[in-house]
């Protein structure tokens, strides 16, 4: 089912009982951390339907023996030597059958949980070309449609991205992952991260979109710290302002959604209809993806759900900042993003230009140099990092089990 689905119910609505529940929901989730309301999403993403998820547990299984791992971690010699030999590739995923297999292991290895936005979504596995095994997971989407410290750095206007369609030539990267251990023992989410500006992306997005790729935005999860610092493909911008409303569990949201679809029909059908407009959705088939960035349309069903409850957004901001990162790809990109100039007169920075070549030998030198500090300080985690056993267990044991790992 879709984002723009909803699953119809014949369940009488009570309107004062569901308001309860969703606020309550609401508090629950307000009263937790960032690291545990992170973790609880990702329970809820395996638990919410148990019927449909425990039987796969089995199959999702074999999603383990596809990731990555040194022979023995605590050999120092035999690991250099397996790093050195390491040829990350980044391969682009367009196939229906393996976009599937990519969400899963996805699922299997991320602690956020994982929302397929509507509009641009391209997949990728991050891999090794000797072993053919995962080092990571690369999704880019439709850009964020304002965010102040990415337009001040630019120096949009709504013009620039939307008239004249700048928006499309700049994505930001929903997810950025590598398998562990090779993630927190040798830097991967570093060599992942940078990944995402690859040829290989920027030749496909051109193929898929007719865009140029110019520049590559993600966020942190938790504040200015986080692993893109260090990284010379990405710029710091600063924080987001944190003004995003917590989205409750779908147990409360969805029948708010269908209410509001069936009882404020003129506004809901003509944000749809604006929202599938700007995404180039067909409104009689599926997403073309060719045109448009994602807006907030999820914040603005719950903002108008909100207003019929009669509570304000702001009262369920979750305030947490986030670390803005910006990998502008060209020289004078920013000016081609105002429309100063046109595509022809792009001049591509050097270390883009030299591509995978330049990534992967910078991170090769930080990765053998990280492994060998974590070794002297006796803090390697050798551990692979992978949630199907998060399927079937309490909340509570969920986090007894799990929450020391959200972040990692």
């Amino acid at each position: 089912m879709s984002f723009w689905d909803i699953e119809e119910t014949s369940i009488e609505f009570d309107f004062n009982e569901e308001k309860k529940s969703f606020i309550e929901n609401m508090d629950y989730l307000f009263s937790m951390s960032v690291e545990e309301q992170t973790l609880y999403k990702k329970w809820i993403e395996w638990n919410a339907d148990l019927k449909k998820t425990y039987p796969q547990k089995q199959y999702l299984g074999m999603h383990y023996d596809s990731i990555w791992k040194p022979t023995d971690i605590n050999n120092v010699e035999l690991t250099i030597s397996e790093i050195e030999a390491l040829e990350p590739y980044v391969d682009v995923v367009d196939d229906q059958d393996e976009a599937t297999k990519w969400v899963e292991l996805r699922k299997l290895i991320h602690t956020m949980e994982f929302s397929a936005n509507p509009g641009r979504n391209l997949k990728c596995y991050v891999k090794d070309r000797c072993t053919g095994k995962i080092l990571g997971q690369i999704c880019l989407g439709s850009d964020v449609t304002a965010l102040k410290v990415r337009d001040d750095y630019i120096g949009w206007t709504r013009d620039n991205r939307f008239k004249d369609g700048k928006l499309n030539h700049t994505t930001i990267a929903t997810t950025i992952v590598a398998t562990q251990p090779l993630g927190f023992n040798f830097l991967g989410g570093k060599l992942v991260a940078a990944l995402s500006t690859s040829p290989t992306i920027r030749d496909f997005w051109k193929t898929k979109y007719d865009n140029k790729l110019i520049a590559v935005g993600t966020t942190s999860l938790y504040g200015i710290h986080s692993q893109y610092n260090g990284i010379p493909h990405f710029k710091t911008l600063g924080v987001t302002a944190g003004k995003i409303a917590l989205k409750p569990d779908d147990e409360s949201y969805n029948p708010w959604h269908q209410w509001l679809k069936e009882n404020d029909s003129e506004w809901y059908n003509k944000e749809i209809k604006e929202e599938r407009i700007r995404n180039g959705v067909s409104m009689y088939g599926p997403d073309s993806g060719r045109s448009g960035p994602v807006s907030g349309i999820k914040q603005k069903i719950l903002g108008r759900i909100f207003k019929h409850l009669g509570i304000k957004l702001s009262k369920y901001h979750h305030g947490f900042q986030r670390g803005y990162y910006f990998a502008q790809m060209y020289d004078n990109g920013n000016e081609f993003l105002r429309g100063d100039i046109k595509e022809s007169e792009l001049v591509i920075k050097q270390k883009f230009e030299q591509g995978d070549e330049y990534t992967i030998k910078w991170w090769k030198a930080k990765a053998i140099r990280r492994y060998k500090n974590l070794i002297e300080q006796g803090r390697i985690k050798d551990e692979t990092l992978f949630y199907i056993d998060i399927i079937g267990i309490s909340w509570e044991e969920a986090k007894k089990r799990y929450l020391k790992d959200v972040g990692r």
